[in-house]
């Protein structure tokens, strides 16, 4: 089997699946990508870039069995635009996220058409996964009301069929790393916020957890591992100075084992998200060692227990609180993540390739 594999947005978690993916299932591909910037242009331009290149592969003499491709592209117009080379080409859609449900700051900064993409995309293909059954059942969930926004012509029926041809199936990652960093711990509990710099992932929130427990005098360390953003500078410095010798790292590793080594000395990972699809990052928190703090909202009571959910800002501090004045043991989240690794999830990708493949 031969899979046309089309990510336009090649960075970050998603490049790190696919790449783990594509070793490990054993099939032929090509593999067509866009560098992971500026993302609104990848979902509305990248359609054009990809149809061009899976021409001039077809005219080559290369021909595939499935194609699997990101929400980043509009499936419905390459497929289009690509026409006969793909015409009777299987299609898989993987929903890391969706744009129906996705935050803004302000509701006019709103584009109708990310969403549309994503609703097109999923009629146009033969499956649609999504990493989580929240991301599916609020996708789904939205569908009508979006579509009586429309001024006319109400297609009537879209969430259904787009459900029935809709499962779950997470994104795996490699534990290898993690495996390779030996848990250690310093003297004082080490709080870890392992997310990206952006609105939606609340870093406001979390600083502002940390900064009330430091007024308090509590003893501890806090590690913040992700990518940050000319926007966030401001925030940045503040942190720096709030914290003073309690912040023990600031910024994106340097590579994956010095990410794993990271995580390997914190003893409590927080989310603070106010969107989360999934949470690749809080995972590999959990096996790494640490104990989960995550909000229960979005996907995460579909993924970790009650005890290691909290609601608001005021229960995020009480329980962290605890955490520090109660030390958690090492590796009490890690069987929350070993359900996700390639080894468990790799051969059931295979097995899902194969019957859209063959028509089934």
């Amino acid at each position: 089997m031969r899979i046309l594999v089309l990510e336009p947005y090649y960075g970050g978690s998603h490049r790190a699946v696919l790449d783990g993916l594509l070793a490990r299932l054993g099939f032929e591909y090509d593999l067509l990508t866009l560098p992971a910037r500026k993302w609104k242009w990848r979902m509305r331009g990248a359609a054009i870039t990809m149809s061009d290149r899976t021409r001039r592969l077809h005219e080559s003499g290369t021909r595939w069995d499935l194609i699997y491709a990101s929400t980043f592209l509009n499936l419905a117009e390459f497929r289009g635009l690509t026409g006969a080379a793909v015409a009777d080409v299987p299609a898989i859609i993987y929903f890391h996220e969706n744009q129906l449900v996705y935050p803004v700051r302000h509701e006019a900064e709103w584009d109708y058409q990310f969403p549309l993409t994503n609703i097109t995309s999923a009629l146009s293909a033969e499956l649609c996964l999504f990493n989580t059954r929240w991301n599916l059942e609020r996708f789904v969930k939205e569908i009508p009301s979006f579509i009586k926004a429309f001024p006319d012509h109400h297609p009537v029926g879209i969430a259904e069929r787009i459900a029935a041809k809709s499962r779950v199936l997470a994104p795996p990652f490699d534990p290898a790393a993690f495996d390779a960093a030996p848990v250690t711990r310093g003297e004082r509990v080490r709080i870890v916020w392992p997310h990206r710099w952006e609105h939606d992932k609340d870093p406001e929130t979390f600083f502002s957890a940390v900064e009330m427990l430091a007024r308090e005098g509590l003893d501890f360390e806090v590690a913040v591992a992700g990518q940050s953003f000319r926007e966030t500078e401001a925030l940045m410095a503040e942190a720096t100075s709030m914290l003073g010798d309690r912040l023990v790292h600031l910024g994106e590793p340097e590579d994956r084992d010095a990410y794993a080594r990271l995580l390997a000395r914190a003893d409590v990972a927080v989310s603070t998200a106010a969107n989360e699809f999934f949470g690749l990052a809080m995972i590999e928190a959990c096996y790494a060692g640490c104990y989960p703090l995550v909000p229960d909202a979005l996907a995460y009571p579909e993924i970790y227990p009650l005890e290691y959910r909290y609601n608001g800002k005021e229960q995020l501090v009480a329980r962290l609180r605890g955490l520090i004045e109660h030390r958690p043991e090492p590796g009490q989240g890690r069987a929350l993540a070993e359900p996700f690794t390639f080894d468990r999830l790799a051969a059931e990708y295979a097995r899902v390739f194969e019957k859209v493949a063959a028509g089934a």
